[in-house]
């Protein structure tokens, strides 16, 4: 009796086999699954020049070294004489520039280096007027609602009222930006510009004309330089 038993116990073991192998493979394998993803997207800003700069008014000089448009801002210009001997109203420098931020920003101005006479008479950086102007969107992924100038700087230096004695009023002049990057706040955003597309987008930036003048007059003889560095940061 015990070798019977034990033989249907086999028989039972072997048809247990058959009918797992028999099972369709389907009812086993597993048909959906979850790959969970996460990031962030950092602030940025750039800026850049926004095309050829130009010089106006001058008498000699002009813009020795250009910056293409979208590439980096090195514009280097040399006013040409702003003694008496220039009898043109202004000398205005004009450069485009290009702003991109997807999140709020704020550009700063500073004169980062500077060689100006002592003298009373000599030209200094209150004789130099700065001001930004035409401030547009540069294309359908750009917006500019909340973009403002700082009211001093909103100005076209290029026009201020002149007195009798030919000595300009400008609302703001180089002596009132910082002597260190960043500098002092020209130009906020409290929202995002670029709205879409890469920072080469030709699409995405904001487009504004920094101005530069200076009225021509007796003036110390003598030379000048400065540096005005431009910095554009997040909170």
């Amino acid at each position: 009796m015990k070798t019977v038993e034990s033989a249907r116990i086999g028989i039972v073991g072997l048809v247990a086999v058959v009918i797992s192998l028999c099972v369709p493979p389907s009812a086993q394998a597993q048909t959906s699954g979850t790959v969970a993803i996460s990031g962030t997207v950092t602030a940025a800003v750039k800026v850049t020049s926004g095309g050829a700069a130009s010089l106006s008014g001058n008498s000699g000089g002009g813009v020795t070294t250009p910056s293409a448009a979208d590439a980096a801002l090195a514009t280097v210009v040399d006013f040409g004489d702003v003694g008496p001997g220039n009898t043109n109203s202004f000398v205005c420098f004009t450069q485009p520039l290009f702003l991109r931020a997807n999140a709020p920003s704020t550009v700063s101005a500073a004169v980062t280096a500077e060689s100006f006479g002592g003298g009373a008479g000599d030209l200094a950086k209150s004789d130099i007027g700065i001001g930004f102007q035409n401030l547009s969107t540069g294309g359908v992924l750009s917006s500019i609602l909340n973009t403002t100038v700082t009211a001093a700087y909103n100005s076209d230096v290029c026009t201020a009222p002149v007195d009798a004695d030919g000595v300009p009023t400008f609302s703001a002049t180089l002596n009132d930006l910082a002597t260190a990057a960043p500098g002092t706040a020209v130009i906020g955003s409290t929202a995002a510009i670029s709205l879409g597309g890469s920072f080469t987008s030709p699409n995405n930036e904001a487009d504004i004309d920094l101005l530069l003048a200076i009225v021509p007059q007796a003036f110390t003889a003598g030379s000048f330089s400065a540096t005005i560095t431009f910095t554009m940061t997040t909170p």
